[in-house]
């Protein structure tokens, strides 16, 4: 098969340009050349061979020939991008077919002469060494973002997977351009053009992979062209490997598996010196829902900069007290992993945002409760009850603890402050019966209940309250949680949905009236005509949230 290649480089050797020629007929030969070129690559790759690779390769190099030169033809620079990016998306699908592709480049050539590609990253957050893999094919549309931010241009959107760190389950991926960079066309001599890509000493070509966002555009001779870009393309490769249906187990099977497990995720590898903005879900979701917003906030240059999105997934059928508890740890854990020492001050200004119950989870991080929460649900002070150490102290995290120091932000999103009147009625009945409690958390309950009996109040006395428990608006520990107040250095702003008629004639979310949804501690707050679910999504939510952070950035750096 490689005679075949050869062969064919030989053909197109045969009618070599003349230098001074027509460049427009130039032009047009490599254009031919280019298309036969991918159209036999296609066909070996079809047939699961190796030398595809070596076709693609040539494929593109006469595509970026025929760019070169004619770049200001309208008639030549479009198709010549066209070839170049489908030549280019073959190139790295027989890579990664052929196991091609390693972090010092991708090998083309013989086995008996490999040639090696250099890939170079540029202005992307990891070195080569930090590629998992590079994913040519365009990526599925997911329901969960309403739309793409694409470019069109020179070169290849691709995604780059990141290599997990340390105990990283999660997969992180990045929008990249890939650009398969050869040598100005004119100065190859008829001996390398006749071998081709199969025999030469070294690889003529430098694999390109660019950050679209800090690099919008390349220069192919005298004109700038806008490089490509898909800026959705890793949210929905993320998006991939998280099952919609993930969120329904999680809140009926709290902590059943292990991607119902609470966990702070990132969805790219973090860069010192950027603020982090916690996404935290609501009830029966999961972080996914976050990524139409996510998906906009990254399309804005400023995030892009500036900030990075975390999200926190946690299953919402679980203890309410116990996942707030694991995001104060995450939160941590995080911060001293990135930050020891202490000195980058992007980690000390963190914004939280929250939807629905995720707002109560994000209040609970910057609150020192005392005693408020605990005398919520018992009668007897902590340190008189009956509990074995390890008892005491899971209760402890969860009833008794400091506020995360470096979060001076939160952002509350339809959060149900004085509950929702729909936990009281018989589909919130239903729903608090239909969750499966950890059987850990169970037997905590059931020893602590009967080591101290008469000590608590009837709402926990009769099993640990589940989420649909504490939304109720007679909930004591809701009504303690509404009355903690938000220390003076943590600014609050609240958006809320009034997009229903509730049937007493004031407005609300169908889930959350525009009343539960008010707090005393928001600095700002809009209203936005949308339903509870889609609060987060509507337009106008995004443009504050927008307008919060720029006014973040202004404080911050007074």
């Amino acid at each position: 098969m490689l005679a075949a290649i050869l062969a064919c480089s030989s053909a197109a050797c045969a009618g070599l340009p003349d230098p001074n020629a027509d460049p427009l007929l130039v032009a047009q030969r490599h254009l031919r050349q280019s298309r036969q070129w991918l159209a036999a690559a296609c066909d070996l790759l079809g047939r699961g061979d190796r030398h595809a690779i070596d076709g693609y390769y040539v494929a593109c190099e006469e595509a970026w020939n025929a760019a070169w030169t004619c770049p200001g033809s309208a008639e030549i620079f479009p198709e010549a991008g066209e070839l170049y990016a489908d030549a280019l998306a073959g190139f790295l699908e027989a890579a990664r077919q052929h196991d091609r592709l390693t972090s010092a480049g991708v090998w083309v050539g013989t086995r008996s002469k490999p040639i090696l590609v250099p890939l170079q990253p540029r202005a992307l957050p990891i070195d080569a060494s930090g590629i998992a893999s590079v994913e040519p094919q365009a990526q599925v549309d997911d329901r969960r973002v309403s739309r793409r931010h694409v470019r069109s241009g020179f070169g290849l959107p691709v995604v780059v997977r990141v290599v997990a760190a340390g105990d990283e389950t999660e997969r992180q991926s990045l929008a990249a351009t890939a650009v398969l960079r050869f040598p100005v066309p004119g100065n190859e001599t008829r001996l390398q053009k006749f071998v081709g890509p199969a025999a030469r000493d070294h690889a003529a070509a430098v694999l390109d992979l660019a950050n679209p966002v800090e690099i919008a555009a390349v220069r192919i001779g005298p004109v700038r062209s806008d490089l490509a870009a898909d800026l959705t393309a890793p949210l929905l490769d993320v998006l991939a490997a998280k099952p919609s249906t993930t969120s329904i187990q999680g809140f009926i099977q709290p902590f059943g598996r292990g991607d119902t497990q609470p966990r702070l995720e990132l969805l790219e590898p973090h860069q010192p010196g950027r603020i982090p903005v916690v996404f935290i879900h609501g009830l029966a979701s999961d972080e996914g829902t976050w990524f139409d917003m996510i998906n906009e906030l990254r399309s804005w240059p400023v995030f892009h900069s500036t900030f990075e999105p975390w999200v926190y997934h946690y299953p919402t059928g679980a203890g309410f007290m116990q996942a707030s508890a694991a995001l104060r740890r995450q939160l941590n854990a995080r911060v001293r992993e990135f930050d020891p020492s202490g000195t980058d001050p992007a980690l000390r200004n963190m914004v939280l945002v929250g939807h629905s119950m995720g707002g109560l989870h994000a209040k609970l991080q910057v609150v020192d409760p005392g005693d408020a929460l605990w005398n919520a649900i018992c009668t007897v002070p902590f340190d008189q009850l009956r509990l074995r150490p390890k008892v005491r102290t899971f209760l402890q995290q969860g009833y008794f603890f400091e506020p995360v120091p470096f979060v001076n932000r939160v952002v509350f999103i339809a959060t149900p402050h004085q509950g929702s009147i729909l936990a009281s009625l018989g589909v919130g009945r239903l729903a608090s019966l239909a969750v499966r409690p950890p059987a850990t958390n169970k037997a905590v309950h059931d020893e602590v209940v009967r080591l101290n009996p008469g000590a608590f109040r009837p709402e926990y006395e009769r099993a640990t309250p589940t989420t649909i428990d504490l939304l109720e608006p007679k909930s004591s520990l809701l009504h303690a949680i509404e009355g903690l107040r938000v220390p003076c250095w943590v600014t609050c702003h609240s958006i809320v949905g009034n997009g229903h008629h509730s049937l007493t004639g004031g407005r609300d979310d169908c889930v959350v009236s525009v009343a539960s949804a008010h707090t005393p501690f928001a600095v700002s707050e809009i209203q936005v005509p949308a339903t509870h679910t889609k609060v987060h999504h509507h337009p106008a939510a995004v443009l504050e949230l927008k307008r919060i952070l720029v006014q973040h950035l202004a404080e911050i750096r007074r």
